[in-house]
């Protein structure tokens, strides 16, 4: 019989999918689990959840340092582990964790979510199985046509080649996301304790964290990704951007724009107080593709360049 675990694994799969590319349930609940007993046990589990569970599920406190180990530790590559940190980076409350003050000042935290960014093509052709969209990849060497730019000497505009080894993690990798990147508006000197940061106030970067990981599934750094589809307030749906104004951060002194970055070489070392870097910037826009599984049970890109 499967477990709870697996159920909410399923469960936060289906969430992830787009509903105009979502499966058919029935299908989806044939090919998961042949055995009768087992959809039944799984539809029996979805009402305990909405009857009983999900409030509690959902207003039960994690504390900044247990979400900071969980990020720490878990093993990205085991589809378990994946849901179990989507129920805690969506539930209702949540704390967010500080990240500290760049070059210029800026003081910034990340306010935790698993759905931020999406990929350029969200229903590839593949004959793996696609992970849920709360892990994508990453191309660096791919500058996609929008937002135009100038383009960098040998860069295509898409992948299009099946990644099929994924031997190395060159231009690119594959990443978790992990919530937004806001940043202090009122007055840093103010912030000292939780409690004022609670009390200042916090805007939109539109860059989202992530935690890049290895083939082994360990953690590999964080890093910040923009967001090139916003949500359109009046259509309210999300359009890829299309305008030259992107990856500019309010503080930051280089004037230049920014697709992805790292923060950190690990998750612990987020913290108020610490002074960071933007490091390895990249000034044109990257293609974010979906992630698949191996039949080693890792987790890769589906399209290189």
């Amino acid at each position: 019989m499967p477990t709870d675990e697996e159920f909410s694994t399923f469960w936060n799969e289906r969430l992830a999918q787009p509903r105009r590319i979502r499966p058919d349930l029935t299908e989806t609940l044939h090919k998961r689990w042949p055995i009768k007993a087992d959809r039944l046990a799984y539809y029996d589990w979805v009402m305990r959840r909405q009857d009983e569970r999900l409030f509690a599920r959902q207003m039960t406190n994690i504390s900044p340092e247990e979400l900071t180990e969980m990020l720490a530790t878990m093993n990205y590559n085991d589809p378990e582990a994946r849901g179990k940190l989507v129920d805690v980076l969506e539930r209702t409350v949540v704390p967010w964790l500080p990240v500290g003050s760049d070059r210029a000042g800026g003081i910034y935290r990340i306010v935790p979510g698993a759905y931020g960014l999406l990929p350029d093509q969200q229903n590839p052709k593949t004959n793996r199985e696609l992970v849920s969209m709360n892990v994508l990849g990453v191309n660096t060497n791919v500058q996609p046509a929008i937002p135009s730019r100038s383009r960098k000497a040998n860069f295509s505009e898409a992948s299009t080649r099946s990644n099929e080894s994924d031997d190395s993690d060159y231009a690119g990798f594959v990443f978790h996301q992990i919530g937004n990147l806001e940043y202090l508006g009122s007055n840093p000197n103010s912030l000292k304790t939780y409690a004022d940061a609670a009390k200042g106030s916090w805007f939109s970067t539109k860059f989202h964290a992530v935690m890049r990981f290895g083939r082994n599934g360990a953690a590999d750094g964080v890093y910040v990704i923009y967001d090139f589809y916003p949500e359109d307030e009046y259509l309210q749906e999300r359009r890829k951007l299309d305008n030259p104004d992107w990856g500019y951060l309010s503080s930051d002194v280089s004037d230049k724009p920014i697709s992805i970055a790292k923060i950190a070489n690990k998750i612990t070392d987020l913290r108020f107080g610490r002074t960071f870097d933007f490091a390895g910037p990249l000034d044109y826009p990257v293609e974010l593709v979906r992630a698949m599984k191996t039949p080693e049970d890792t987790v890769i890109r589906v399209t290189v360049a």
